[in-house]
């Protein structure tokens, strides 16, 4: 009840301007996204605020182009966006996973002499939150705070092995965007290299995202045998190859177990 009394009274002190009332209800709206325990659909956002349909959706649809908001591909309501973590900094649980990764990725760095990154699953995407770069002259771009597609990133494909069925089959229905000449695009292919992921746990990118790049990812398991994140070797192409990789394979998900021990 206090709830609905506090948007009853933004929405009169605001009627004299309506550029404020606009921001105004935005912010209204992002707040009971935030509150809610799970995706929150429009018809119930339009239930609370008691705005008609079309200024929910544009609004709603405003926070989600600026990522403050993101929406649920399975049950279509909405939840907050990465754009909000980033405003505050990262969240506390990705400051203590790299905390407790750190050390074991700059081991992996030295042993490998690539670069080691560390990143999160969000919907559609991983998000980056940690690189640690050797010191060659030729390395990779900086990839912190960026997400990266799944179909065409070792990580990506990672987090697409643990997607259920119904999942990856409303991922693998879309179009696949063809980043590079080796970005594979067909279904039936990307679904058997999943197959093959989740038999071996480990993924490979051969410059599907950079023509120039090449990865191996192994995930990282929590106690609960929760997916908590990725870590992954990374490198030029013509330095950290095909055998290069698999010769790190082993350290790298050693390196994992060591992260997964380390947390609580």
């Amino acid at each position: 009840m206090e709830k609905n009394n506090n948007i009853k009274n933004h929405q009169i002190i605001k009627q004299e301007n309506p550029s404020v009332q606009a921001v105004d209800r935005a912010i209204i709206l992002l707040k009971l996204i935030a509150d809610s325990s799970n995706p929150i659909s429009i018809n119930e956002l339009i239930e609370k605020t008691k705005l008609n349909r079309t200024t929910v959706w544009r609004l709603v649809g405003t926070l989600e182009n600026h990522d403050l908001v993101e929406r649920d591909p399975i049950t279509k309501g909405y939840q907050i966006g990465y754009a909000t973590v980033r405003m505050a900094n990262l969240a506390p649980q990705y400051h203590s996973l790299v905390r407790r990764s750190r050390w074991i990725m700059e081991k992996l760095r030295d042993e490998s002499q690539e670069t080691v990154l560390l990143s999160v699953p969000k919907h559609f995407a991983t998000l980056t939150i940690e690189q640690i770069d050797p010191n060659h002259s030729i390395r990779l771009v900086d990839y912190v705070n960026a997400y990266l597609p799944l179909h065409c990133t070792s990580n990506g494909k990672m987090l697409l092995s643990y997607f259920s069925t119904e999942e990856l089959d409303i991922f693998l229905k879309k179009p696949l965007e063809k980043v590079t000449a080796l970005t594979i695009t067909d279904p039936n292919r990307l679904r058997e290299e999943i197959k093959d992921i989740k038999e071996n746990g480990i993924s490979f990118c051969l410059g599907e995202l950079d023509e120039n790049e090449n990865g191996i990812c192994a995930p990282i398991i929590d106690k609960k045998q929760n997916l908590v994140g990725f870590l992954n070797v990374c490198g030029p192409s013509f330095r950290f190859t095909e055998e290069k990789m698999s010769a790190i394979k082993n350290r790298l998900v050693e390196a994992c177990k060591r992260i997964s021990e380390n947390l609580d």
